[in-house]
């Protein structure tokens, strides 16, 4: 009697797909005849309900293999529970397939490979659903999008719908979603996470939706992190990438024209950040094709090198998720990730232009609540909440006796009978239930022949009492594979020994060249070698040891059996052995090679215990490139493992006979543990470094630099840190005064002397070679900044000038540009002009420096918010400031990135931008701050967008910064403790009087106008300056009209009369300004003619200007001059009826209702669609 069964496989690479497909099984046991051979064993009367084949997987159309037959089959197997064995394997191995044997494809093997999903119902139901919602969500964000307002792109409707949600305030406000209803769609991304101890299923049951997934168009691909890569950083991130080439070469093949699309894509909006991934993913060199040469972008800090390589990362993922309707990437054994993946995850799942379903799988009994995988979960969980994204988690456990019976019954096609149900009794308590220990224990049954198949009598057969007495409970399965191990071949033995020491997977090529030494057999015939290795790798595969990951690529079946393999060898002798592979592979590899696999052999290498003299060297300078690449991916727990052991094994004298490597090695330490806020161990290598007199200052110079950012950056000691940096430029040949009084006359003089140099005189400059004077300039442009934050002006004045006059006198150095365009900052005191020709020559030595990318966004935000906007319309400014965002981005200079919005948001208020797209922009914005901590720029940001907000009617008292983007209570608390205490202030008085005038409330706004004075333009020459004393002017009127105090009316001429000044200087932005203010000035002095004409001209050169909200403000103020005080009503109408439509096109629906509804009884009619007005 014969029953159909189920023979299944897993799919590409680590990408696990389990397919169904019906072949005979004969089957029989101890005690019962074969059954019907026709019978589907899901009708198995002993079959429970929670025995579960996803229905999906099962439709899939991945190809069936048979059973190999081996005895470690269950390794193949469980990858039904916790892994997976690849489609690719009849492809890349059909030497395999020819050498199966007629006993591979008979029924007297068990057979591991057909086994179904069994006992995860529940856990499977529950990822089809996340799945389900998944597409379901894409679809709504996908006719959302549609749908929605054309005038605003795709990634800002999507953030909106995304940060709408989590915008929280007071209760009584209106919603973000009530603000922009044509935006609120469902959020489309998926968060799933995946926990079990080691072999519970927890790979198998991210699997079973990898059927459904291709057919529905979408992508599946996975990677996983290795334990014994722990120091290399994106280590699983890498692997989840590897693999995602190999689909990407795959599509070369079949579809060359969506293949070409694609690689264009890659090419032209990853751009120069492409070669980072080049250096860590090898592979993606072949998916580009063509050599790729990129623009000079020299190394940059820390800092900026982290967020190119993580902006890399995400336009890399960008461009793929739009070739496919959706996007499920899983990541297993996240127990073993880092810092920088989790942070590079959160940026993927997080972003607005990258719609993902995200499976993270991780051992739970290896992860604590402190892990930092525990608070990502929680954090996560905290933005489901507020519908970033769905999260959902499923836990996975042992399977319980009825299961393992269930798995019995299926293996040998019987049904129930007391002799399976003791066989099942029985490996349960040898096992606990873990599946994975289940099916290694069943083939070690199989091997031993206590389980085995009777040809005569067609049946499996075994003994329960030789099974109990000749085993024991196998809870360290690893002992049942090593068991295994020690029964092959030794060349086989010698291979997976090798193979262990490589990761989680590995290359072919990379086995050749070290197979024959590591055995010292260096006259081996490549061909035989060859030919060797592959036959043993293919029989490593039929044993069910590795599997296919890709051409030329195999990895282990599961993390036991690799554990399994390294424990051939005691650890001293295993420790020895990695050496030995390291230094094999270093001699053997090309540069390209150790370059790609440098943290790999550098592993390998400090395994042992001690260094023989002959390799000290070698491995020092080894350590020392291997420190080097880690910082350059900001992994600087890595770059401290390298480093400490490089210091290791520097000489006693190191500082004479090592002093280059020391001092690389003790500079990079220093840098390391100050990126991870560890000070003593930062000072302690500085320290030694600073006190060893043979160093010059200049070589000292990295370590002065990580002492003064610890005191500027993060003790917020801006004053301390400007004295330290002159110091050390003191030291350097730098000199500058420490006393102000000196500092003022030098800064003076240094003004008279700084001359602008013409267009030619720049073009002419050569490069700066004096390595003194380029790190002078590095120190000087942080001192710069050092004295703004401490509102020494003289300091910012000196210390600029002297870099202009570097620069002229020198050559171009990377901070040149910048000191040109904040000179121009200088220059606008006297001249816009001059200021911003000053600009002009920062932007021209951009172009000449190789290294000019890395200060452009810099220069950017300098020149078009603090320079240009005062001689050119503010309108212009704004594209100009977003290229700056988007340089900041792509090169890692997020700080200016995040100053080029902030800035881009304060010239749109300043511009009058539309107020509904502009809130979008400030949603968005003000979340990447969040996400980047760079909470200096966001608290000075958060009064911008709240004010835009409130003009939107988000908040329940519209004269309080009280709604989605903050609270004004809680705001000044934060603050408080900020570096940017004081520059947040002033930008939230300057909001409130903001507020105060367009909603009424002109006394607030005169004692705030009072306060205030003229401190923000003297701390800050920015556009907001414009907007600060122009709604200071207006209070300031309006309440000496109503009160006629002297003090309102001579703080009211002060300020008209700054205005007029700038005005009189060409600040074409406030011209309009002139006659609004002229206009106050004429009402309160009792000038009617003079004030309606005023008032006129005011509002015409508004509104001509694109200045909408300046036009419907002196149209509302000009009506109600005419009502209040002229007692002109018919006329006052007629402007409030103006006024309410400038509100409308700005965007203030809310403020025009405020209007409607006051003066609705001036008119009787509707108000006119249209009015007569010069835009």
């Amino acid at each position: 009697m014969r029953r159909k069964s189920s023979a299944r496989k897993s799919a590409v690479g680590s990408g696990r797909m389990i397919s169904v497909v019906e072949e005979d099984v004969p089957c029989e046991n101890s005690t019962a005849e074969l059954t019907d051979f026709n019978s589907d064993t899901s009708n198995r009367s002993g079959s429970r309900n929670d025995s579960l084949v996803n229905s999906d997987a099962d439709k899939s159309g991945s190809f069936s293999t048979k059973s190999r037959g081996s005895i470690m089959s269950s390794s193949s197997s469980m990858r039904s529970y916790s892994g997976g064995s690849t489609d690719r394997i009849k492809l890349a191995h059909s030497e395999t397939v020819r050498h199966a044997s007629v006993e591979n494809l008979t029924m007297n093997k068990l057979r591991f490979t057909s086994l179904k999903l069994h006992g995860r119902k529940k856990e499977t139901e529950m990822l089809r659903a996340s799945f389900d919602r998944f597409v379901s969500n894409q679809a709504n964000t996908q006719s959302a999008r549609n749908e929605g307002d054309n005038t605003l792109n795709t990634s800002k409707r999507q953030s909106l719908a995304r940060r709408g949600s989590q915008m929280t305030r007071k209760s009584g406000s209106k919603k973000i979603a009530d603000l922009f209803p044509e935006f609120s769609n469902t959020n489309s991304s998926e968060v799933v996470f995946i926990s079990g101890e080691s072999g519970t299923g927890k790979t198998a049951l991210a699997e079973s939706i990898k059927g459904v997934v291709g057919r529905n168009h979408g992508l599946y691909i996975s990677g996983k992190f290795d334990l014994q890569n722990l120091r290399e950083p994106y280590s699983g991130i890498i692997s989840l990438f590897r693999e995602l080439c190999g689909e990407i070469l795959q599509l070369r093949r079949t579809n060359r024209d969506r293949y070409q699309e694609m690689r264009n894509s890659i090419v032209s909006e990853v751009g120069n950040e492409i070669l980072l991934l080049i250096n860590v993913i090898p592979v993606l060199e072949e998916v580009i094709e063509n050599p790729f040469i990129p623009d000079v972008v020299a190394d940059h800090g820390n800092k900026e090198a982290k967020e190119r390589l993580k902006y890399a990362f995400l336009q890399f993922f960008r461009v793929i998720s739009r070739y496919f309707d959706h996007f499920v990437i899983v990541l297993d054994d996240l127990q073993w990730t880092d810092a920088l993946s989790i942070e590079l995850l959160n940026g993927i799942i997080g972003d607005i232009d990258i719609r993902i379903m995200f499976i993270g799988i991780y051992r739970s009994n290896e992860v604590d609540e402190a892990h930092y995988l525990s608070k990502t979960i929680r954090d996560m969980h905290a933005a489901k909440i507020r519908g970033d994204f769905e999260v959902t988690e499923i836990s996975v456990g042992n399977l319980d006796k009825e299961i393992c019976e269930e798995i019995l019954m299926e293996l040998l096609s019987v049904d129930p009978s007391a002799a399976t149900n003791r066989l099942a009794d029985i490996c349960y308590k040898r096992t606990v239930g873990n599946a994975f220990h289940l099916l290694a224990f069943l083939a070690m049954l199989e091997e031993e022949e206590l389980l085995k198949f009777n040809l005569g009598l067609f049946k499996w057969t075994w003994n329960c009492e030789q099974i109990e007495e000749r085993t024991a409970a196998t809870s360290n399965v690893v002992e049942l594979i090593l068991a295994k191990i020690f029964k092959q071949s030794e060349e086989m033995k010698n291979l997976l020994q090798l193979v262990s020491c490589l990761g989680d997977s590995f290359d072919r090529d990379i086995v050749l060249c070290a197979f024959p030494k590591m055995r010292d057999d260096n006259a081996c015939d490549p061909v035989e070698l060859q030919n060797e290795v592959d036959e043993l790798i293919s029989l490593a595969i039929r044993e069910s040891f590795l599997e296919t990951k890709g051409d030329s690529r195999y990895c282990w079946v599961h993390d036991s059996i690799q554990a399994a393999a390294s424990q051939q060898l005691g650890e001293a002798e295993m420790n020895a052995y990695k050496f030995k592979l390291g230094k094999v592979l270093f001699q053997s590899l090309e540069e390209r090679e150790v370059e790609s696999n440098l943290f790999e052999i550098v592993n390998l290498l400090t395994s042992a215990e001690e260094c023989p003299e002959a390799d000290r060297v070698t491995l020092l300078n080894l350590c020392l490139k291997a420190a080097k690449k880690a910082t350059e991916f900001s992994c600087f727990d890595s770059c401290i493992n390298y480093a400490e052991k490089g210091i290791s094994l520097l000489p006693p004298d190191k500082w004479s006979q090592e002093r280059e490597t020391s001092l690389g090695l003790f500079s990079l330490i220093v840098e390391a543990y100050f990126s991870n806020a560890n000070i003593d161990k930062m000072k302690l290598y500085g320290d030694e470094v600073l006190n060893e007199p043979t160093l010059t200052e200049l070589e000292k110079v990295r370590v002065h630099s990580c002492n003064i950012s610890l005191v500027g950056g993060i003790m917020n000691k801006s004053r301390e840190a400007l004295n330290m940096s002159i110091a050390v430029l003191r030291k350097l040949g730098c000199k500058f005064p420490r006393n102000k009084l000196l500092q003022a006359r030098l800064a003076l003089s240094s003004l008279a002397a700084t001359k602008l140099p013409t267009k030619k005189d720049v073009a002419d400059l050569p490069p700066m070679t004096d390595p003194i004077r380029k790190a002078c300039m590095d120190i000087m442009v942080n001192a710069a900044t050092y004295s703004h934050h401490c509102n020494n002006v003289f300091a910012f004045i000196m210390i600029t000038a002297r870099m202009v006059r570097w620069t002229m006198q020198h050559g171009v150095d990377v901070y040149s540009a910048p000191a040109f365009a904040i000179f121009g900052i200088v220059k606008n005191a006297s001249s816009y002009k001059n200021g911003a020709q000053y600009a002009d020559r920062g932007f021209q030595l951009l172009d000449l420096c190789a290294d000019g990318k890395r200060t452009e966004s810099r220069v950017t935000y300098i020149s078009w918010f603090m320079v240009y906007p005062f001689s050119t319309p503010i309108h212009s400014t704004l594209n100009h400031l977003l290229r700056g965002y988007k340089v900041g981005m792509e090169i890692g200079d997020t700080e200016s990135a995040m100053w080029n919005v902030s800035m881009y948001i304060c010239s749109s208020i300043v511009a009058g931008k539309a107020l509904k797209p502009l809130a979008v922009d400030c949603i968005t914005y003000i979340e990447q701050m969040k996400q980047l901590d760079q909470d200096y720029i966001l608290h000075q940001t958060l009064p911008f967008a709240q004010g835009v907000l409130n003009m939107l009617g988000d908040a329940e008292d519209p004269l309080l910064l009280s709604g989605s983007a903050m609270v004004e209570e809680e705001y000044l608390l934060m603050i408080e403790s900020s570096d940017a205490r004081v520059m947040s202030f002033l930008h939230l008085q300057i909001f409130k009087s903001f507020i105060c005038n367009f909603f009424g409330d002109f006394e607030q706004g005169a004692k705030l106008a009072l306060e205030r004075g003229d401190e923000y333009e003297k701390k800050n020459g920015s556009p907001l300056a414009m907007v600060d004393f122009l709604h200071q002017g207006i209070s300031l009127y309006t309440m000496a009209r109503r009160t006629k105090e002297k003090r309102y009316i001579k703080a009211a001429k002060k300020v008209k009369k700054k205005v007029a000044q700038w005005v009189k200087k060409g600040n074409i932005n406030a011209v309009h300004y002139v006659p609004f203010l002229e206009a106050e000035e004429a009402a309160l002095e009792g000038r009617s003619d003079s004030a309606t004409k005023f008032y006129s001209k005011a509002i015409t050169l508004a509104a001509r200007s694109g200045f909408q909200q300046n036009a419907a403000l002196a149209s509302e103020r000009f009506a109600e001059y005419l009502l209040l005080d002229l007692k002109e009503n018919d006329k006052a109408a007629q402007y409030f009826q103006d006024s309410i439509k400038y509100y409308s096109g700005w965007g203030s629906d809310y403020k025009a209702e405020m209007l409607k509804k006051k003066y609705e009884h001036l008119w009787l009619d509707e108000i006119p669609l249209d009015i007569t007005v010069s835009t």
